[in-house]
């Protein structure tokens, strides 16, 4: 089914919302953990927040990924819909090899 282009432009507009939200979300968690870590030094909280602002930006993708899954699926864009869950399961093969990498050490 042909997807029309106020549909198209609405997904556009969507996604750019997210990703530019969490970019926007991760800076700020990157650079009051770097004013607090300039401040007070390596402390707890500082490094929270740093490492929080590192797990948001990487998130970013993968749940644009997901926002993108389901916008395809309510305009019922099945071509669309099985290459973004080839790339949702991609990620997520990736995501679990690296956390098993890494429980490894």
């Amino acid at each position: 089914m042909r997807t029309s282009e106020t549909a198209l432009q609405q997904l556009e507009l969507t996604l750019g919302r997210v990703l530019q939200a969490g970019v926007i979300q991760s800076a700020v968690f990157l650079a009051g953990g770097l004013i607090l870590w300039m401040i007070n030094g390596p402390s707890g909280f500082a490094n929270v927040a740093l490492t929080l602002g590192l797990i948001v930006l990487m998130a970013t993708p993968i749940l644009r990924v997901v926002v993108s899954l389901v916008l395809y699926i309510r305009m019922r864009d099945w071509f669309f819909v099985m290459t973004t869950v080839m790339v949702f399961v991609l990620l997520a093969v990736t995501v679990l090899l690296a956390l098993l990498k890494s429980g490894a050490r």
